[in-house]
């Protein structure tokens, strides 16, 4: 009776997990582009990539097996939401190699997801907003400027998101909400940092109005959908250095930028726990094996140490593993 009841159990499991994997079609046409090819990159799972030759007007169409929502970047500027079962069409637009505009079609919650979304980075784009720092440096955007025009900018893909939060599905909704979060406050905290190390002023100069005090009450996001987010696990360390900055100027004391991973890794141990903790130590180590420039003995016992005591995602221990070879 034992083993028909285990031998049940595991049908129903199998039957659940075959279940969880439905097909998802996406299809796109493409025109006004000078570019040879149309790569569809999955974000976080580089097997469901696709690539087609750019033909104008040509229709190219796939189908990925999904367990939960995945963000797709169509030659890395459109961005394309889909969930299991959607069925999503893009009508993409270029002028010559730039991006300029998309529609959507398809199921409902799915374009009114990717309109949003195409909203929030059309807005963007026409304020000429700088979504990396270093840009926006080279052109010199003053600090308060920049600081202002983040916060607008954020402000406004919140109310787009918003607007369409009932029609959408939460996990997706969450996942891009949390990119988008990590995208912004990231850029918010390190742009006077960045002018003060470019531009050789002291960091006192830097400083807008109101910097000290815009996270007052920030609570980090620990869903699973948030922490789906490559962005939003990197803010998770950003966060942390701003705490560190606070803490030494409410001290009196000046903040000063150190490479030290034991000291990274025990001021994230000490600072976040549970999943939040999990997902800020993967960055930490991610970060010190792609850069190559920390100590590799360290990085196998530190991370060793991780495996043990702190991981729970076990795909980031696989991930980590696989670069440690």
């Amino acid at each position: 009776v034992m083993k028909k009841w285990f031998l049940g159990v595991c049908g129903c499991l199998l039957v659940i997990g075959l279940q969880a994997q439905k097909i998802t079609k996406i299809s796109a046409v493409a025109d006004g582009y000078n570019g040879k090819v149309i790569d569809f990159e999955f974000i976080d799972n580089p097997d469901n990539n696709m690539q087609f030759p750019y033909v104008s007007g040509q229709r190219m169409e796939f189908e990925v097996e999904l367990q939960e929502p995945a963000l797709v970047k169509i030659n890395l500027w459109l961005w394309l939401i889909v969930c299991p079962g959607d069925e999503i069409h893009a009508d993409i637009h270029y002028s010559g190699k730039n991006y300029r505009t998309a529609e959507f079609s398809g199921t409902p919650s799915a374009v009114a997801l990717n309109e949003a979304i195409r909203d929030g980075r059309n807005h963007r784009i026409a304020g000429r907003y700088k979504t990396n720092p270093l840009a926006a440096v080279v052109t010199q955007v003053p600090a308060d400027k920049y600081y202002a025009e983040t916060q607008a900018n954020w402000k406004k893909e919140q109310e787009l998101l918003e607007a369409v939060r009932s029609r959408v599905n939460p996990f997706a909704y969450e996942y891009v909400y949390a990119e988008l979060e990590g995208m912004y406050l990231s850029n918010l905290v390190k742009y006077p940092y960045i002018v003060s190390d470019v531009a050789k002023k002291h960091i006192g100069d830097c400083i807008p109005a109101g910097y000290w005090n815009v996270l007052d009450g920030y609570r980090v996001k620990d869903s699973k959908a948030a922490l789906k987010s490559f962005t939003y696990k990197s803010w998770l360390l950003d966060y942390k250095e701003y705490t560190d900055k606070l803490k030494a100027r409410n001290a009196g004391q000046e903040w000063k930028y150190v490479r030290d991973l034991q000291k990274s890794y025990d001021g994230l141990v000490a600072f976040y726990d549970g999943d939040v903790r999990d997902a800020a130590l993967y960055i930490l180590f991610y970060n010190a094996l792609t850069s190559q420039r920390d100590d590799f003995d360290l990085i196998a016992k530190l991370s060793k140490e991780y495996f043990k005591k702190y991981n729970k995602d076990k795909t980031y221990r696989k991930e980590l593993t696989e670069m440690q070879k």
